[in-house]
């Protein structure tokens, strides 16, 4: 009975709080993804928190763009993106599986159908040109499938004339990621608007963007670069990896660049209270907790070079499954921010201390089949088995 009391509270003072937060940067809309209220009760809120399943988060490439997405032979000693030739069912045959396993995930998935006319692969390779930017690629279908599918294992299969594919892990996990950058059916939740102006937040610019330095300050301080709350942040963070340990997807650049990131973990630390102001009072603000978060999430891999690895890197797109392994790599960012409370001890508000912060955070639920528009990508169904530990 006590038991029931206290839920009620809690659900009694989730329905106060809600309209504090715009309803672009509200943690309710997460409800339908965990099929549960969203606590609010800054103690009751964990510290810390990382995904049970370690096969989730799963580090990997975006597939550039302009080198072909998922159609770009990654493995092939000379890939020739855009400019490769397709092979009829007839030089299939006298081909090895190892030159076979050296086509593209796109190429390999129309063989394993036996489709010769390479459907899946001609349609993505006329999505994209040599030209495109080099960010551009389907991170929000990596970072999405990453959240909600355990890495795939490597597969083998003898398709309807006898021709052999042997799918890598990263051919699998490109599969997905086009399947979930464009096929999703599921339940979509966002907090934040992306925000469209160019510039980097000082110390994470590229020497290949275009604009490496903050945007004017009209620009960086309009509703959609502000944003995501730094409340909602921090509710959504502890409810979702800290409570239901369900992954989530991030954009981790502020501004106009677009990052998606899958994340897998977070420790926060209270730091101190800053001063409430009689004007924080007549908000409803009875407390100001500032806290310190490491943000933690899966990163990209890259595609193996002779000078990539000379220099040091060891992480790259791979046969073999990463996650578990020290091939995964991981990221972190650092942020500071206020949390603020009203007198029930709920968090209604936030104020961001840092720079840097995520631009938007947003997950949209695993469907219960692979779907097979607007890419051909139902044969997923017969390839994807995810590693078993």
């Amino acid at each position: 009975m006590k038991r029931h009391a206290v839920l009620t509270l809690a659900l009694l003072s989730t329905s106060v709080y809600a309209e504090r937060f715009s309803t672009n940067n509200s943690p309710n809309v997460f409800s339908k993804i965990v099929n549960t209220q969203m606590i609010y009760r800054f103690d009751s809120l964990p510290l810390s928190g990382r995904l049970n399943d370690d096969r989730l988060g799963w580090s990997e490439s975006f597939w550039p763009s302009n080198r072909g997405g998922i159609a770009y032979r990654w493995s092939h000693p000379n890939p020739q993106p855009f400019k490769y030739r397709l092979y009829t069912k007839e030089e299939l045959k006298k081909m090895s599986e190892k030159e076979i396993g050296q086509l593209s995930p796109a190429e390999l998935y129309d063989i394993t159908l036996s489709d010769y006319n390479y459907t899946l692969t001609r349609k993505v390779l006329s999505s994209y040109s040599p030209k495109d930017l080099w960010w551009e690629g389907i991170c929000h279908g990596w970072a999405l499938a990453a959240a909600n599918y355990p890495e795939p294992a490597p597969v083998r299969i003898r398709n309807k004339d006898g021709i052999v594919t042997n799918f890598g892990s990263s051919d699998v996990k490109a599969l997905l990621a086009m399947h979930d950058a464009y096929n999703y059916q599921g339940t979509y939740a966002q907090i934040g608007m992306r925000c469209n102006a160019s510039g980097k937040v000082p110390g994470e610019g590229d020497d290949r963007d275009a604009n490496p330095n903050p945007p004017a300050p009209e620009l960086a301080n309009s509703p959609d670069c502000v944003d995501v709350n730094a409340g909602a942040f921090h509710v959504s963070l502890t409810n979702l990896i800290g409570i239901h340990s369900r992954g989530f997807v991030a954009d981790v650049d502020r501004f106009g660049d677009v990052w998606n990131q899958p994340v897998t973990s977070y420790s926060s630390q209270v730091v101190g209270e800053e001063e409430v102001t009689p004007d924080h009072r007549t908000q409803g603000i009875e407390r100001r907790i500032k806290v310190a978060t490491k943000f933690t999430y899966g990163e990209e891999l890259k595609f193996w070079t002779a000078e990539a690895e000379a220099a040091g890197s060891r992480n790259f797109v791979s046969k073999l499954p990463v996650t578990n392994t020290v091939h995964q790599e991981f990221r972190s960012k650092n942020y500071e921010y206020i949390v603020e409370l009203d007198y029930r001890g709920n968090v209604i508000g936030g104020e961001w201390l840092t720079e840097t912060r995520p631009d938007f955070m947003w997950i949209i639920t695993r469907d219960k089949k692979f779907n097979n528009y607007p890419y051909p990508l139902s044969g997923l169904n017969m390839i994807y088995q995810p590693v078993k530990r």
